[in-house]
C-alpha cells in the first residue's frame, strides 16, 4: 500500500494544490442552512400548520426531510413530484417551531408554499405569482451538486462532498426511457460503463468495460439492493422500472472503502421506491402493451409487456407492489423468453426512527438458443445424465431478495443504522455457444449454475460534529459480515469439441467475509472537503498469506461559486480486491485443469481520479473526469491442450495469476434543462492494455497489447420532452473500436479437421483477433394522456435495426421492435 501512495502521491497531491488554490478564490456557498429565517417568526399559520415540532435533519434528501416532518407533526403532507427536487441535499435545526415555517425554510427558493386542506392535510401547491402547476420543471432533474446519495454506511451524504465519480439514474428518468434491464439504464447514461446488449434468451449481464478491464475474465460491479448484497451481480439483468427510486453507481475501486471486498471496479446501488401514494393522487397503475421484434432469421415476433403498481398508505406509514410480466417469441430458432416480477417494499417514519423492508423476486425461463450463425455441425449437443438432449430443457433462473433496514437518531449528533438481508438464486440447465475460445461472461454462467444464497448484516453509526455549519465534520464507524452458501449443480461435462462427457459432482461451498471501516469527512467553509477511510477485512477465499486485506480511500474536492458558475474539482485514490474463487466450474475437456485455489492471489486494482463538474444555474452541467488505475494480480482462464497428443482436439484450462492491466482514460457528461427539455450526453475514452504477464505464460495476450472487448470509446445520449398531457424521449448509445475474437472464422477452423488444439492456442490465436465497431443504438419513446385516467404509450427499440457483431461475430439480438399500449392509472 506505501508502494501505491508513493506513485499516486505526485499527481494526487499536485492536483490537491490546485484545490486548494482555486479555494482562496472562491466564494462561500451555503446549499444547506439550518438556521430558520428570523423574518418568518412574525407569520400566522393557520391550522395543520400552526402546529409545534421540534426537529433536526441534516444531509437528508428533501424528500426524507419532507416525510420526517409530517411523521413529527403528525400531518398528512400531498405534492407534485414533478414541482420538487427530491433529492436535494437540505438540513434544518427547529424547536418548537410551526410547522409551517419549517417547510416554508425547506422548500426555500422554489415556487411552492404549503398550504393547509383541512383536517391533519397539508398540501404544497404552486405559488399563485409563479407558472402554472402542469408545466413541468425539468432542469430540476439535472445532477446538481446538492443531490442526494446513499453511501454505503446506508445514510445519506450530498454529492457536494464527494471526491469520487458517482453517477444517479432517477426513476424518473428509468420510467420515461422505459428501460426494464440494467444494460439499458446503464448504458449512455453513466460514462465510463458499458454493458453489451444481449439476447433475452441469456440469463447473465455482460461488462465490456467499467473504466476498462479489472480482470482477465468476466469483469463486473458489485450489486446491491437497497443495501443487501446480491448473490451473484451477473444475475440482476431486469428490473421493474416503476419500482426503481434510483441506481447509484461509483466507477472504480474508490467505493471499496465503504463496500469492502469485490468491488475491485465499482459498485451499483439499486434503490427502490418506498414513498407510497404520498397522500395525493394517483395510488395504482395498470399497464399493457404489446408489438412486433424481427432479426435476419424471424419476422413478425410477438413481444408483450404487463404491469401492475399498487401504492398504499401516507408519509409515515407506507407500502408499494410493482408486479411485471413479459415475454418474447423466437426471434432466433430455441431464442423465446417469458420473465415475471414481483417488487414490494414497506416504510414506517417516526418521530427519530425509520424503519423499511423490501421483498423482490425475478423468474425467467428462456429457450436454449446457440448462435444460428454457427451451422449444427459445428455445435456438438450436450447430453443429459439420462441420454436426453440438454438443448430441448429450458433455461431457467429465480431469484429473490428479502430485507430490513433501521434507522435511530437519538439526538442530533448520532444516527445508528442496520440491515439485514439476504438474497438467492437458482439457475439451470444453461446454453452457452459452444466454441473453442469461450466468452468469460459464458464461462461465468456456467460457473454459476445450481442455487446460492448470501446473507448480509450491516451495522453503522455516523457523528455529525458541528452539523450544519460551515464547518464541519462526520465520523463513520461501520461494520458488516456477510455468507454465502454455494451448491454446484450436478451436471456432466460438456462435450465442448471432442471432451468426452463426464459426472460432475454437487460440492456445497461456504464464502463468509467481515469488514470493520472508518470514514471521516471534513468541509471546511462549506467549500472545501476532506476525506479519507479504510476498511480493513478478512475474506475466506483468500490465501493463507492474506488473511486481512486493508482497503484505503483518499479524497479531496472544493466547491465555488463564480456569480452564475459553481465549479468542484475533485481528486481521489482508492483500492479495491478481489478474492479468487475457490472452485472453478468451466472445463472444455475430460479432466479439470485448474491450479491449486488457496495458492491464488487476490486480484487488486489501484488507482486515482481528478475531476472538474461545472454547474451554471441548474440550467447546465459539465462533468469532466480522468481516470488511471493498475489491475494487477489478475487470473486468466489460459486454454490448454487436455493431453500430450499433438493432435488432439480437446482443450481445457489452466487458472493463474498471470498479468496486469492498465486502464487510463477520460469521461464526459453533460446535461442541460431549460423549461419542458431535459437532454443528457456521456462520451467516453478508454485505453485498456496488458502491461505485465507471468513467466511461462501460454496464452495469446501480450505485454502493450489491448485487453479484449473493451471499447476505445463509448457515447450515449438522451432527449426528453415533458408537456402538460404528453411526453417524448428519444435515445442512443454506441460503442467503437475494440478487439475482439473472430468466433466464425475460429469456430469453423477449429471443425475442419485440420487443425489440432495446438495451432489454435496460445501465441496463434491472435491470427484471429480482429477490430469491431459497434453501431447506434436508437430508441424512442411517448406518452400521452388520453380522456380521464388512461394514457397511450408507444416505444421502438433499435430503431436502426442493428442486430449482430457486439461483442463478437455471432451474438445476434432482436433487430427493430415496435411496441403500443395502455396506461390506466387512478
Amino acid at each position: 500500500m506505501i508502494d501505491a501512495l508513493t506513485k499516486v502521491r505526485s499527481p494526487l497531491f499536485g492536483t490537491a494544490a490546485l484545490i486548494c488554490s482555486a479555494h482562496l478564490a472562491a466564494a462561500q456557498a451555503r446549499p444547506c442552512q439550518p438556521r430558520l429565517d428570523v423574518n418568518a417568526a412574525a407569520v400566522s399559520w393557520a391550522a395543520p400548520l400552526n402546529r409545534s415540532v421540534t426537529l433536526h435533519v441534516h444531509d437528508a434528501s428533501l424528500h426524507d426531510a419532507i416525510d420526517r416532518v409530517a411523521a413529527v407533526a403528525h400531518v398528512r403532507v400531498s405534492y407534485s413530484p414533478d414541482l420538487l427536487p427530491l433529492d436535494r441535499s437540505v438540513c434544518i435545526a427547529a424547536d418548537s417551531e410551526p410547522v409551517g415555517r419549517v417547510l416554508t425554510e425547506l422548500l426555500a427558493g422554489l415556487d411552492v408554499e404549503p398550504m393547509g386542506g383541512g383536517g391533519d392535510q397539508i398540501v404544497l401547491a404552486p405559488q399563485l405569482a409563479s407558472r402554472q402547476p402542469d408545466a413541468p420543471e425539468m432542469a430540476s432533474s439535472l445532477g446538481v451538486l446538492d443531490r442526494v446519495m446513499v453511501t454505503g454506511s446506508a445514510t445519506t451524504a450530498p454529492e457536494r462532498d464527494s471526491p469520487i465519480g458517482v453517477d444517479v439514474i432517477s426513476g424518473s428518468q428509468i420510467v420515461r426511457q422505459n428501460d426494464d434491464n440494467l444494460a439499458s439504464a446503464l448504458d449512455g447514461n453513466v460514462p465510463g460503463v458499458w454493458a453489451w446488449p444481449q439476447s433475452p434468451s441469456r440469463l447473465v449481464s455482460s461488462f465490456g468495460s467499467i473504466r476498462g478491464a479489472s480482470s482477465f475474465g468476466a469483469s463486473y460491479p458489485k450489486v446491491y439492493i437497497d443495501g443487501i448484497e446480491v448473490a451473484n451481480p451477473l444475475l440482476v439483468t431486469r428490473f421493474a422500472p416503476d419500482a426503481i427510486d434510483r441506481i447509484e453507481v461509483i466507477r472504480g475501486p474508490q467505493g471499496s472503502s465503504l463496500y469492502g471486498t469485490d468491488a475491485i471496479s465499482g459498485v451499483v446501488n439499486i434503490v427502490t421506491r418506498q414513498e407510497g401514494a404520498n397522500g395525493a393522487g394517483e395510488r395504482a397503475s395498470i399497464s399493457s402493451s404489446g408489438g412486433l421484434t424481427q432479426s435476419a432469421f424471424a419476422h413478425g415476433v410477438l413481444r408483450q409487456e404487463h404491469a401492475l403498481s399498487l401504492a398504499m398508505g401516507s408519509s409515515m406509514q407506507s407500502a408499494d407492489l410493482n408486479v411485471t410480466a413479459g415475454s418474447i417469441g423466437d426471434f432466433i430458432p430455441d431464442g423465446y423468453s417469458r420473465d415475471f416480477t414481483a417488487n414490494a417494499s414497506a416504510r414506517r417514519i417516526g418521530a427519530r426512527t425509520t424503519l423499511s423492508g423490501i421483498a423482490r423476486y425475478f423468474t425467467e425461463q428462456a429457450g436454449s438458443a446457440r448462435s444460428p450463425l454457427l451451422v449444427p455441425s459445428v455445435i456438438p449437443q450436450d447430453t443429459s445424465m439420462m441420454g436426453a438432449p440438454r438443448a430441448a430443457l429450458p433455461q431457467s433462473v429465480d431469484q429473490y431478495t428479502l430485507g430490513v433496514t433501521g434507522t435511530f437518531e437519538p439526538d442530533s449528533r448520532w444516527t445508528h443504522s442496520v440491515t439485514a438481508g439476504v438474497d438467492g438464486y437458482s439457475l439451470s440447465n444453461v446454453q452457452t455457444n459452444s466454441t473453442p475460445i469461450p466468452d468469460p461472461t459464458d464461462a461465468t454462467l456456467r460457473d454459476a449454475q445450481g442455487t446460492a444464497t448470501r446473507g448480509t448484516l450491516r451495522v453503522n453509526s455516523v457523528l455529525h460534529l458541528a452539523d450544519g455549519q460551515p464547518t464541519r465534520a462526520t465520523l463513520t464507524l461501520s461494520g458488516e459480515q456477510t455468507s454465502l452458501r454455494d451448491v454446484t449443480a450436478q451436471m456432466p461435462s460438456s462435450t465442448h469439441y471432442g471432451a468426452l462427457p463426464t459426472t460432475v459432482a454437487s460440492p456445497v461451498d461456504w464464502q463468509s467475509s467481515i469488514g470493520v471501516g472508518a470514514q471521516a469527512n471534513v468541509a471546511l467553509e462549506n467549500d472545501l472537503f476532506f476525506t479519507t477511510g479504510l476498511r480493513v477485512e478478512h475474506d475466506s477465499r483468500l490465501n493463507a498469506s492474506q488473511q486481512f486485506v486493508a482497503l484505503p480511500m483518499l479524497g479531496v474536492a472544493t466547491v465555488g461559486d463564480f456569480g452564475p458558475l459553481t465549479v468542484k474539482m475533485h481528486a481521489s485514490y482508492g483500492k479495491g480486491v478481489r478474492p479468487p474463487s475457490p472452485l472453478s466450474r468451466s472445463e472444455v475437456g475430460p479432466t479439470r485443469y485448474t491450479s491449486t485455489q488457496p495458492a491464488l492471489d487476490a486480484e487488486e486494482q489501484t488507482g486515482t481520479e481528478a475531476g472538474v463538474d461545472v454547474l451554471l444555474r441548474r440550467a447546465l452541467s459539465l462533468h469532466v473526469t480522468h481516470f488511471d488505475q493498475l489491475a494487477s494480480g489478475l487470473i486468466q482462464q489460459v486454454a490448454v491442450a487436455a493431453d500430450a497428443n499433438m493432435e488432439s482436439r480437446r482443450v481445457g484450462y489452466l487458472l493463474e495469476n498471470v498479468g496486469e492491466i492498465s486502464n487510463r482514460g477520460w469521461e464526459l457528461e453533460a446535461s442541460t434543462g431549460v423549461g419542458r427539455l431535459a437532454a443528457t450526453g456521456t462520451l467516453s475514452f478508454v485505453d485498456s492494455r496488458v502491461t505485465k504477464v507471468a513467466d511461462g505464460y501460454t496464452g495469446d495476450l501480450i505485454v502493450g497489447g489491448r485487453m479484449l472487448q473493451v471499447p476505445a470509446r463509448t457515447a450515449g445520449f438522451n432527449l426528453s420532452w415533458l408537456a402538460d398531457h404528453w411526453s417524448t424521449t428519444m435515445g442512443g448509445e454506441q460503442a467503437m473500436d475494440w478487439i475482439n475474437y473472430d468466433q466464425l472464422a475460429l469456430s469453423q477452423a477449429f471443425m475442419s479437421g485440420t487443425h489440432a488444439a495446438h495451432d489454435l492456442l496460445g501465441p496463434q490465436l491472435r491470427a484471429y483477433w480482429r477490430q469491431y465497431n459497434g453501431g447506434l443504438r436508437l430508441h424512442v419513446a411517448a406518452s400521452r394522456d388520453l380522456r380521464g385516467m388512461f394514457a397511450l404509450e408507444i416505444r421502438g427499440d433499435n430503431l436502426l435495426n442493428y442486430q449482430r457483431g457486439e461483442p463478437d461475430n455471432i451474438t445476434v439480438v432482436p433487430g427493430r421492435t415496435i411496441m403500443t399500449g395502455l396506461r390506466f392509472k387512478f
